[in-house]
């Protein structure tokens, strides 16, 4: 199959960088590649992802929601769909060489910071010139936290259960207060895919990921909640879009 170029590294040409963003109901762009690297992330609503990195391997999937991104180089094969009437994503391309060597490529979890970057890049009122110093900021934090993401568990013997290695991964980012990663994020980060971890934590856990991950959560909040943190404060460390969905969570999930 012929795969399209869908040429962006023009529209790099000034800045290094270039960032655009879609509100098209039923978003659909099928398999096609980009002369640059890119940055796909969703602002409302969620990205259901397709790519392949290395010609030859085999397709990965992912669902893009609020907080997550997908982190592509360039001639990456790749396809974009939402089924929402409502959505809005962005995507930001930039030259290949400003990435770095070490730069690491699939879906991302992404910290507050980072989360705080782009929203200011898309910002209709962000100043002329402030652009390309956040981009080489971004970067850099996206850097820092694609080496340190599950890095405990990365550490763990190849041999240490699986769910041990989620629970060690979901561990380090709430000891540092970072937004708990995605199922799917996790899966990614460990290497293995989701059908895998439902199996490990089905059979060494008793339950589902996302069970565990809304456990881990409402023991977190109620931590917060307990040392006298508002819940609006509890919300948005949390990831929460507000404090409705966190009262929801606590309500399902008992103590």
């Amino acid at each position: 199959m012929s795969i399209p170029l869908s040429s962006k590294l023009a529209a790099t040409a000034d800045h290094g960088f270039a960032l655009r963003q879609s509100r098209q109901p039923h978003y659909r762009f099928d398999w096609h590649t980009h002369d640059c690297a890119m940055l796909l992330w969703p602002q409302v609503g969620a990205l259901d992802s397709r790519w392949v990195v290395e010609p030859g391997a085999a397709p990965r999937a992912f669902r893009l929601v609020r907080h997550t991104a997908l982190l592509l180089p360039a001639s990456a094969a790749h396809s974009t769909r939402s089924r929402a009437l409502r959505q809005r994503h962005g995507e930001l391309y930039f030259r290949p060489e400003l990435l770095g060597s070490g730069s690491r490529f699939g879906a991302i979890q992404l910290d507050g910071a980072a989360f705080a970057m782009l929203e200011a890049l898309s910002a209709p009122t962000l100043a002329f010139g402030s652009g390309e110093p956040l981009i080489h900021a971004l970067i850099a934090q996206l850097s820092a936290r694609r080496s340190s993401q599950c890095q405990a568990a990365s550490a763990l013997v190849p041999a240490a259960p699986l769910s041990q290695r989620m629970l060690t991964c979901y561990a380090s980012a709430l000891d540092g207060e970072l937004p708990l990663p995605t199922v799917e994020v996790v899966a990614e980060e460990l290497g293995v895919s989701v059908r895998q971890l439902q199996r490990a934590c089905a059979a060494e856990l008793g339950n589902s990921p996302v069970a565990v991950r809304r456990r881990l959560l409402a023991l977190k909040a109620r931590e917060l909640l307990a040392q006298g943190a508002p819940p609006s404060l509890v919300s948005q460390q949390l990831c929460f879009t507000h404090s409705g969905h966190l009262n929801r969570l606590l309500r399902e999930v008992q103590p």
